[in-house]
């Protein structure tokens, strides 16, 4: 096996945790109408339902710190590894019950199993991977997620409730079946002061033994990173460290506050205030969702070639337009107009705002996250970015049911298009590059700017001092 195959495989076993803990997060979305039908085994009404479906962000506000903490302390692999019995556990209370508190029970469960994987998952792929592909696979932690979410349509839509419980309950324990097999990241061996169990990681990822150069390269960047202790108030030691962080919690907002948690999770129910009966608003969703996964999976292949920053940026500016048509759509439909003929319209500004959103803001916001973060914060700051992907993805789903009971489901598309009007002007101003480089050298380059800064105040100064004298 070559060292790219390697470092796929592991990738890959990696991010099955991505698509079980995808399964988790949307798994009602299939049920949604079927729990608020006088049929439903556990009656509901839309307002428990979309509670139901936010709750999971309570599991992962919780559980988004100590994930971090303890990769830090257990390692990437065996924290990851943990969350295959966390969602097993949850699937067997879906399966043995049918009570609504219990329902709330397991969406904390699988939100704590969803933080330890966001968390968690970026460090792990950014850590084994060489800068040449580390776009690549750090772009299928996405893919991974939506080919979870395509499973939940899927299942749910044609199996029963009891035969869905079944079938996402298979996905925990093919994960750990495949991802026990790979390797630990050299980077937290190091951290651990296990230098021959990292020197046998990275043979195994780069498939040779000549990994001499790198891995004191390693050794170099960890050693650099863990001179500091690496609490929280080390992610605002420098300007370097300040700037890193406030860049990677504002992109996160941005990510989930344009509207892709509530769409993914709302899609049959929206698609069907607007579906002509020619397609099934539940063909509708498992297309969206094939849709998904295509633009994902070719997006991590552009991303070291054409740059994080462009991609991010177009991408976001693009899903303004596409938001704006789709909310355009509803709002005439609400007010009376007859758009069933433009049915497809409404269908293609989603799909189009779901392509050109996974282009860019989807896959690459897990990249920067395990970029900008230098060893000795990578956990602690991937924890707080957790929190901040909880309380913006809960306010995302939380208010998609409100907004849409009080003003018409057009004004959630509105406001997701304001946000990400927002990230765009955000991301052009302040975004750097970091495609193509190493861990070490995107840090480098982050302190070497901050002594520009500090070099160019300086030289100001004495200009200053000499135009006195």
């Amino acid at each position: 096996m070559g060292a790219i195959f390697r470092q796929y495989l592991a990738s890959a076993a990696s991010t099955l945790a991505v698509a079980m803990m995808a399964a988790c997060f949307t798994w009602m979305e299939p049920l949604m109408k079927y729990f608020i039908s006088p049929e439903s085994e556990i009656p509901m009404d839309t307002n428990d339902t979309s509670w139901l479906v936010s709750f999971i962000e309570f599991g992962e506000l919780v559980m988004a710190i100590p994930a971090g903490i303890l990769a830090d302390r257990f390692g990437r692999k065996t924290v990851l590894l943990s969350t295959g019995p966390l969602c097993l556990l949850a699937w067997i209370l879906i399966l043995t019950t049918r009570n609504m508190a219990v329902l709330y029970v397991v969406r904390t469960i699988q939100g704590a199993g969803v933080a330890i994987v966001y968390t968690v998952g970026p460090m792990y792929i950014a850590e084994i991977s060489e800068p040449r592909i580390r776009g690549q696979l750090s772009g299928q932690f996405q893919t991974m997620w939506y080919v979870g979410i395509l499973y939940s349509y899927l299942t749910g839509h044609f199996f029963s409730y009891q035969t869905y419980a079944y079938a996402c309950s298979v996905l925990p324990i093919v994960f750990v079946l495949f991802f026990s097999l790979m390797p630990e990241s050299p980077y937290y061996q190091l951290m651990a002061e296990k230098p021959k169990n990292a020197i046998k990681s990275l043979i195994w990822l780069r498939a040779t033994k000549q990994v001499g150069e790198e891995y004191q390269s390693i050794k170099k960047s960890v050693e650099e990173d863990m001179k500091s202790k690496g609490g929280w108030r080390d992610l605002f030691a420098t300007k370097k460290d300040t700037k890193s962080f406030l860049i990677v919690q504002t992109v996160c907002f941005i990510k989930y506050l344009n509207g892709m948690p509530a769409v993914v999770t709302y899609a049959t129910q929206t698609f069907a205030q607007s579906s002509n009966g020619a397609i099934k608003d539940h063909e509708l969703t498992i297309g969206l969702g094939v849709l998904l996964i295509i633009a994902t999976f070719c997006a991590a292949f552009v991303s070291d070639s054409v740059g994080r920053r462009p991609l991010l940026v177009y991408s976001t500016l693009a899903s303004v337009v596409f938001n704006i048509i789709t909310g355009t759509y509803y709002f005439l439909n609400q007010q009376g107009y007859d758009v069933s003929q433009y049915s497809w319209v409404m269908f293609i500004s989603v799909a189009g705002f779901c392509t050109v959103s996974n282009i860019g803001l989807g896959p690459l916001m897990q990249t920067i996250q395990a970029e900008y973060f230098p060893s000795h914060t990578r956990g602690i700051g991937s924890g707080i970015t957790g929190i901040s992907a909880s309380i913006s993805t809960f306010i995302n789903l939380k208010q998609y049911q409100t907004v849409e009971d009080i003003a018409g489901v057009y004004m959630n598309f509105w406001i997701f298009a304001f946000f990400s009007f927002l990230g765009t002007i955000f991301m052009y101003v302040v975004l750097p590059e970091t495609a193509g480089k190493s861990l070490g050298q995107i840090q480098q380059e982050f302190g070497s700017t901050e002594k520009m800064d500090s070099a160019g105040k300086i030289e100001n100064s004495l200009k200053e001092d000499s135009t006195k004298v």
